[in-house]
């Protein structure tokens, strides 16, 4: 009795993370290319609405690695990390940025 209760606890457990793994997985093969200077804002509101300064300014052909991303009810936030290390966020209709999914 007490094998089959640490099963369905361990079943519980688990499939919670692998659809969380999975989810961060899909994030980080998103690719995103800088076509142009690009605000990269501290928060996922900020890069949606441009309420705030930004905390900087993406290059033309900077690379960018996706952590992960958040849906809106408007919008859709990627948080990413450049080269030299800083996390921040853009959103996928910001001019200046081509957002491709994998198919």
């Amino acid at each position: 009795m007490k094998k089959k209760i640490l099963m369905i606890i361990a079943v519980v457990i688990a499939i919670p993370l692998l659809i969380w793994g999975w989810d961060r997985y899909q994030d980080s093969q998103i690719k995103v290319t800088v076509g142009s200077a690009t605000p990269l804002y501290a928060s996922d509101v900020d890069a949606t609405y441009g309420s705030q300064k930004p905390v900087r300014i993406l290059k033309p052909g900077e690379k960018l690695k996706v952590n992960r991303t958040t849906y809106g009810k408007d919008y859709w936030a990627l948080l990413v990390e450049t080269d030299a290390g800083i996390h921040g966020w853009i959103a996928s209709g910001q001019q200046g940025l081509t957002v491709q999914r994998p198919k």
